[in-house]
C-alpha cells in the first residue's frame, strides 16, 4: 500500500508542476509539507525562520517502529544551477519500538519496548521542480543514539517530495 500511495503522489505532483496557477518564485516559500522515502518512510514539515535557515520536523517509520526528528538546517544556493540549493544542519531524534509490533535490528527477539534518542546531522540537496511549488530533496542523515545497544545509524538516506505554500 505504501508503494501505491507513493506512486500516486509522484504522479499528482508531476501533473501540478505543469499547471500555470501553481507557478511561484524560486526560494519564495516559507513552509513545505512532504513525504519521505528511502531507508525509512514518513513525512516532513519544513518552516523557514530566515532567508537561509529552516526548522524541519520529520516523522517516519523504520524497523516497524516510529522515529521523530527536529532539525535546524542552513540552506546555501548553488549559483551554477538555478533552483538547486544544498543544506547542512543538525538536531535530535526520539524513536519508539513496541513489543509484538516491531523487532529492531539490535535485538535478537523483542521482549520489551525499546526507545532511542540522540543527535543527528543532515546534509542534502534541494531542487525546485520547473519553478513550481514542488521541491525534491535528497539527504543523508547519520544519527548517534545515547543508548548502549543502538549506537551509530549512518545509513539514513531519503528522497523527499515537498509542496510549498
Amino acid at each position: 500500500m505504501n508503494k501505491n500511495f507513493f506512486s500516486a503522489t509522484i504522479i499528482i505532483a508531476t501533473l501540478f508542476c505543469f499547471v500555470p496557477e501553481a507557478k511561484s518564485q524560486i526560494g519564495a516559500y516559507n513552509t513545505t509539507v512532504g513525504i519521505r522515502g528511502g531507508t525509512s518512510v514518513g513525512g516532513s514539515v519544513k518552516r523557514f525562520v530566515t532567508d537561509h535557515d529552516a526548522i524541519e520536523l520529520m516523522v517516519y517509520t523504520r524497523w516497524k517502529g516510529w522515529v521523530g526528528n527536529l532539525l535546524f538546517e542552513h540552506h546555501m544556493d548553488i549559483r551554477e544551477f538555478e533552483g538547486l540549493e544544498w543544506y547542512i544542519g543538525g538536531g535530535g531524534h526520539y524513536g519508539i519500538w513496541k513489543v509484538g509490533k516491531s523487532e529492531p535490528p539490535w535485538v535478537y527477539k523483542a521482549t520489551e519496548d525499546y526507545a532511542a534518542f540522540g543527535v543527528d546531522a543532515i546534509v542534502g540537496l534541494d531542487y525546485n521542480i520547473n519553478r513550481s511549488n514542488w521541491y525534491i530533496s535528497l539527504d543523508w542523515k547519520p544519527s548517534y543514539n545515547f543508548q548502549d545497544f543502538t549506537g551509530l545509524w549512518w545509513d539514513e538516506t531519503a528522497f523527499t517530495l515537498r509542496y510549498s505554500f
